[in-house]
């Protein structure tokens, strides 16, 4: 029998029978027949089921930040949050993943040969419950935009949280049997790695755990991704503004009441600033609120589980019995449900509980280091390696540091934190595979390379731009555009191209497009600055932005400079003609437009 508990009163809310063996096997086959299916269809239209399943997310915010609420306990305002970072990493995948996609080219005189990337089929999501709905979509939103199928398992603690799911993904629109969900026990997820329906793996827990469905999957021969445990360190220097560093701290370790793999846990703070850290990290805590999670005024709710509880009071005994001093809390709060007192150490040391374990609930560990160069080594001294926070004015330092911290992410001045443009994940016992950014999207596809020579290039698959059938635009100061008006250009087919032309000293003001732009340099040299980077180019060389991406050229030459553009093109061939220019390898979808010559 699967529960759902409620964690503020030790309710029992409701009780779910595991699916049957038949259900589970017709669902797999239904997911790989949908699969099937979706990876053909074009990321145009994958791209709008993710903002239609971010709308849906936002549509019924309320009605599910209060189910995650009741289920796990997490406060209602970090609950409304958790929801709408699921919609926005929907939207940053809608918005990037035609460009993720994107072949690329890579040119020889022997060939045209082009990675590409295809989906790996249905992959199994083994989720936490400590963010029940962020933990499965940050890792859905890319696999759907990418073309693969799903199959959630949930933590039986939130199985109306995983249902919630599923009504959340058929109400978008979902091709039906492309997303299932699950309701078994954990002991049948063996089955399920096994099952040569399932291409690939995805977990986020325990590391314990993780080195069991690694072992199975990888004597199944299968692609994992883990996001396991962490001990993440929150390193002080001494010339750091300590009082913002503090403020930071009690939110880094005190969000979802300390349940994350990626709070901070370890505070290692250098010893000329430690008794100033130490008052203002107290002092924050309590202003910290115990209580009932959906209050809006509660910062912490109850533990998810009984047992959670149990472990951390457990931990902290052993550390104080070894040293520690306690400065705060260190006892359950006395009332119904698994709530635990917000707790501070300090003079922690290698070889407590509170330094060498992970510790998953309000307990904080302070640790006194005497110079830089010891924080840091106290800081790698873990078998984790997920996030590190490292705190210091000195720029030259922040960047010594950071390459010096034994971790998959390091957030300087700042609290880690996932962010759907970045990549995510650990090292070490932290796990291994990247979710989240255009890493994340790729983990789950086949990298394929397509050689393809010049001979066997199909005539239709090239455009030849005649400058007689153009017109001209100028549009002042030195910039003049030919855009080219043929019949390629439709708004069935959605492309634009064009060439324009730049007297020495001129740029393109900055500027964006909703679709993105392959520019190839026919003549000249430019820099171009995109999305803040700047790219030099010279005759010959090609770029492209991505939609909604900022950017400009500039003349940097002693002569004219002239681009060549494809708005809605993938990729373009630097291939010149004394006829024009001849542009190969758009997207799929464009092939249907592309003229002979």
């Amino acid at each position: 029998m699967i529960r759902s508990v409620n964690p503020a009163t030790g309710e029992q809310l409701a009780t779910f029978e595991p699916d049957s063996e038949q259900s589970v096997d017709e669902r797999l086959t239904a997911a790989v027949e949908a699969q099937q299916r979706y990876r053909g269809t074009a990321p145009s239209e994958r791209t709008a089921l993710l903002r239609r399943i971010a709308t849906t997310l936002r549509d019924k915010a309320d009605d599910l930040a209060l189910l995650i609420s009741q289920e796990m306990g997490k406060p209602l305002t970090e609950a409304r949050a958790e929801i709408e970072k699921c919609a926005i990493t929907c939207e940053y995948y809608a918005t990037n993943a035609i460009g993720f996609l994107a072949d690329e080219p890579v040119r020889s005189n022997a060939s045209q040969s082009r990675i590409v990337y295809d989906p790996l089929g249905v992959v199994l999501a083994v989720m936490p419950w400590n963010y029940p709905f962020w933990q499965f979509f940050r890792f859905a939103a890319p696999a759907l935009a990418a073309g693969n199928g799903i199959v959630l398992k949930h933590a039986n603690s939130v199985p109306r949280s995983a249902l919630a799911i599923a009504a959340v993904i058929h109400a978008a629109g979902t091709p039906e049997g492309l997303v299932q969900v699950l309701l078994i026990e954990t002991p049948k997820v063996a089955e399920l790695i096994a099952d040569d329906r399932i291409a690939a793996v995805t977990f986020t827990g325990s590391t314990e755990v993780g080195t069991i469905i690694a072992s199975q999957a990888g004597a199944a021969l299968k692609k994992q991704v883990l996001e396991l445990g962490g001990s993440d360190p929150f390193v002080v220097l001494a010339d750091a503004d300590v009082q913002a560093a503090a403020e930071t701290a009690v939110k880094a370790r005190f969000t979802n009441v300390g349940q994350s793999c990626v709070n901070a846990k370890r505070f290692i703070v250098e010893e000329p600033v430690a008794d100033e850290f130490v008052a203002a990290f107290c002092a924050a805590t309590d202003r910290l609120v115990v209580g009932d999670p959906l209050d809006a005024t509660t910062t912490i709710g109850p533990l998810a589980r009984a047992d959670l509880r149990v472990t951390l009071h457990e931990q902290t005994r052993r550390s104080v019995e070894a040293g520690a001093k306690l400065l705060r809390g260190g006892e359950p709060v006395d009332r119904e449900g698994y709530y635990y007192q917000p707790t501070v150490l300090d003079h922690v040391v290698p070889g407590m509980a509170a330094f060498d374990e992970e510790t998953f609930g309000p307990l904080a560990a302070i640790t006194r280091a005497a110079t830089a160069d010891e924080a840091i080594r106290l800081a790698n001294r873990t078998e984790f390696g997920l996030g590190a926070a490292l705190w210091t004015s000195d720029p030259a330092k922040a960047e010594q540091c950071s390459r010096q911290l034994d971790a998959g992410a390091v957030f300087v001045n700042g609290m880690v934190a996932s962010d759907p443009r970045l990549p995510f994940g650990g090292i070490k016992r932290s796990g291994y595979g990247r979710e989240l950014g255009p890493h994340g999207m790729r983990e789950f596809m086949n990298t394929k390379t397509v050689w393809v020579g010049p001979a066997t290039t199909p005539e239709s698959e090239c455009l030849v731009i005649r400058p007689d059938e153009t017109d001209l635009f100028d549009r002042g100061n030195g910039v003049v555009t030919t855009p080219y008006v043929g019949s390629w250009n439709s708004t069935h087919n959605g492309v634009t191209t064009g060439t324009t032309t730049f007297k020495a000293g001129t740029q393109i003001p900055l500027h964006s497009h909703n679709v993105e732009e392959s520019v190839l340099i026919l003549r000249g040299s430019a820099v171009a600055v995109i999305g803040g980077e700047r790219v030099e180019l010279k005759a010959g060389d090609a770029t492209w932005v991505p939609a909604g991406v900022p950017h400009h050229f500039i003349n940097v030459g002693e002569d004219e400079l002239t681009i060549y553009w494809v708005y809605g093109g993938r990729a373009v061939t630097r291939t010149l003609t004394e006829t024009g220019v001849t542009v190969a390898h758009l997207s799929d979808g464009d092939r249907g437009a592309v003229a002979s010559r």
